[in-house]
């Protein structure tokens, strides 16, 4: 249940502080007072999205603060851990949202928590009814949707979901495997046509480099040999080459380094650098001897060079995307070859996975179909106490169409959400046959089979709050006097929020707050205000009236009387 609602600098409210007690709390107040946006605030506990929008102008944030107590056994383990001192349980629920790129936190019981929790925690504290809902009663798409809630449909749709995403997976393997299939001589003969070339072509990594490299030593053999023998007589092979300069150097030190040791390093580097540059020598005699021209190998090595060129043009622009392709395609040819093995299997699981999808259809209409039956039976007694005399309320079950089903086996339809159709047929008077309720309902039976379906999904649920939002457009008169005690009715088992134009509901609140729009000093506020019971007369009075007057204050004194009978 609600207790308090704090809301500060939130669209026009500056300030307001608001508490809720049990049974049925009315908000009322001239259009654009701010009652939507009270709800709107609140909806921020629930896990609604924010924006910084919301923010009243000229502030930096705005706050939303609930304090909800916990009631009976809580319907979520989110929920059954918190109680606070004393045996009274409470949840305490804030919501900052922060201008520009400001920081918006959560916090549930001074922790910091997340939006989709907060979600969580909301859907099993209160239910909201807004005039949206109503009209949407107008679409047959959504009586399945509500028939699932009543039925506790939840997991079990979860889990066909899940079966019915896996067939789809399966058929597009199918899909794509008979693809193939109608393809697949034409996909056989190029995959071996490339298979073939490459293997033919003896491709190894790295080869086209090599080629390139020896390709430059023989072309340019006459210029290595004469650039290695000319090194060669430099170092050693010519008068006054390097080797005798330093042979030289090296005598001269040997006698110096006797008379004084500390020649003796200069002395090995200089025997090193004599070894070192004999040693280059013979390396650069030994390699002009074996450079030569060879115009037969220069030949052999430019057509394989073109070859090579020519095979990576065509594979991806370099030898390994080649030889990937040679890989890609021998994989493919095993495929192409085995699809007929392969489809098998894919039909086989197709099979396999449209007899579970089947089953779990199956058992998910037997459960609408008792649902059904148990929520007719309820609606017939709800509507009762609603006003309608004789009703008849038939939540039909019905079979999908096949062009409605992503799949059709065993002579069903398969959709996202099962094998049936379901649409809520009403009969709201004696001796009339039951109609699809988007065809004869009027915007009283729409409003009154909507708060039917509502109170028996609160029961189900076990919700304590229930917040209508508007509900009462499109009735009037007597049909608002019986919502109107209906709502009461149902605020002896669920805190009632009722935002009402109607003063025939409005007289019979517990609590009955009203929001008026004020301009001061250049800037709109919204003031909220708990009526005492000796000021809801004249409240009533300009509901039923507009501008208060006598008669209507009379009016609004028998409403009052009516109500408390």
């Amino acid at each position: 249940m609600l207790l308090e609602l704090h809301i500060r600098n939130f669209a026009i409210i500056e300030e307001a502080n608001l508490e809720f007690g049990a049974g049925l709390n009315v908000l009322s107040g001239e259009t654009g007072a701010g009652k939507t946006i009270i709800l709107s605030a609140l909806g921020l506990l629930l896990g609604s999205r924010a924006s910084p929008d919301m923010i009243r102008a000229g502030e930096k944030e705005a706050v939303v603060e609930g304090l909800f107590e916990l009631e009976g056994e809580a319907a979520m383990p989110e929920l059954a851990a918190r109680k606070s001192d004393g045996g009274r349980r409470e949840l305490l629920v804030r919501r900052v949202i922060a201008e520009g790129g400001g920081r918006s936190r959560v916090t549930i019981d001074g922790e910091l928590a997340t939006v989709q929790s907060l979600g969580k925690i909301g859907a099993s504290l209160v239910q909201v009814y807004g005039q949206h809902e109503q009209h949407s009663l107008l679409r047959a798409e959504s009586h399945r949707e509500i028939l699932d809630r009543y039925a506790n449909l939840d997991d079990e749709l979860a889990s066909y979901r899940e079966r019915f995403a896996h067939a789809e997976g399966i058929q597009s393997r199918l899909q794509e495997l008979n693809r193939r299939e109608r393809e697949r001589a034409d996909l056989l003969e190029l995959a071996r046509f490339r298979a073939t070339e490459l293997e033919r072509a003896g491709l190894v990594a790295g080869e086209d480099e090599a080629l390139s490299q020896e390709r430059t030593v023989l072309a340019n053999a006459s210029k290595l040999a004469s650039a290695a023998l000319e090194a060669e007589q430099a170092l050693y092979g010519a008068d006054g080459a390097a080797s005798d300069t330093v042979s030289r150097a090296e005598a001269r030190l040997v006698e110096a380094a006797a008379l004084d040791p500390k020649l003796g390093d200069a002395l090995e580097m200089i025997k090193s650098a004599r070894a070192n540059l004999e040693e280059a020598a013979r390396a650069l005699a030994a390699y002009a001897s074996k450079v030569e021209a060879d115009p037969a190998r220069l030949e052999e090595i430019d057509n394989r060079l073109q070859e090579l060129t020519r095979l990576k043009r065509k594979y991806g622009g370099s030898l390994d995307s080649a030889i990937e392709t040679l890989e890609r395609s021998r994989a493919e040819i095993c495929e192409l070859e085995g699809i007929g093995e392969s489809k098998a299997q894919v039909e086989a699981a197709m099979a396999a996975a449209l007899d579970q999808l089947a089953a779990h259809a199956n058992k998910l209409s037997s459960i609408r179909k008792r649902a059904a039956a148990d929520l007719g039976r309820k609606m017939e007694t709800e509507l009762k106490s609603l006003g309608m005399r004789t009703p008849g309320f038939e939540p039909r079950v019905g079979a999908l169409a096949p062009d409605e089903a992503g799949f059709v086996h065993g002579g069903a339809a398969l959709g996202p959400f099962g094998i049936d159709t379901v649409e809520f047929h009403l009969s709201p008077n004696v001796g009339q046959p039951a109609m699809p309720l988007l065809r004869i309902a009027s915007g009283g039976e729409l409003s009154r089979v909507m708060l039917a379906l509502k109170r028996l999904e609160a029961q189900r649920r076990g919700v304590a709050t229930m917040i209508f939002d508007e509900v009462d457009a499109g009735i009037g008169g007597a049909v608002a006097q019986v919502v109107g005690r209906k709502l009461k009715q149902l605020s002896h088992f669920h805190q009632i929020l009722c935002v009402t134009h109607l003063a025939q509901i409005a007289a019979y609140a517990d609590r009955h707050l009203t929001v008026e729009k004020e301009e001061r000093r250049g800037s709109t506020r919204s003031r909220v205000t708990v009526l005492e019971p000796g000021d809801r007369a004249e409240e009533i009075a300009r509901m039923l009236g507009g501008e208060v007057s006598d008669k209507f204050r009379r009016a609004a004194r028998e409403l009052l009387e009516r109500a408390r009978e």
